[in-house]
């Protein structure tokens, strides 16, 4: 149940990161500096989503889904209560960051 939950919320973040990747593409960078197994696992993925992000584009998308997802799982597992007790404005921050790596002007965001 948890999996497909997880599954869902990822999906909305991706098809947001396709439709803003076909109407404004933003900044890439080339995968040349990252090792062999990473970029064939990137272009692997792209190539099982048909394409829908090239393997620089799926980088930046994975990223920040990893990165928000993984925050979600602290939040949830009480992992970070030792410094936090208000979490909502470190997700703000958390989307201010996402929103730039996705070329969305932060004051939008």
């Amino acid at each position: 149940m948890r999996h497909q939950a997880a599954l869902r919320i990822e999906q909305v973040l991706f098809d947001l990161t396709v439709e803003l990747w076909r109407t404004q593409p933003f900044a890439v960078h080339d995968l040349a500096h990252l090792p062999t197994s990473l970029r064939e696992q990137l272009t692997a993925y792209s190539a099982a989503i048909d394409g829908r992000l090239p393997a620089e584009t799926a980088h930046i998308f994975l990223s920040c889904w990893s990165r928000l997802y993984g925050l979600l799982c602290m939040e949830i597992l009480h992992q970070l209560d030792f410094a936090y007790t208000d979490l909502e404005p470190v997700f703000e921050e958390c989307l201010r960051d996402l929103a730039v790596a996705l070329g969305i002007d932060d004051t939008a965001a």
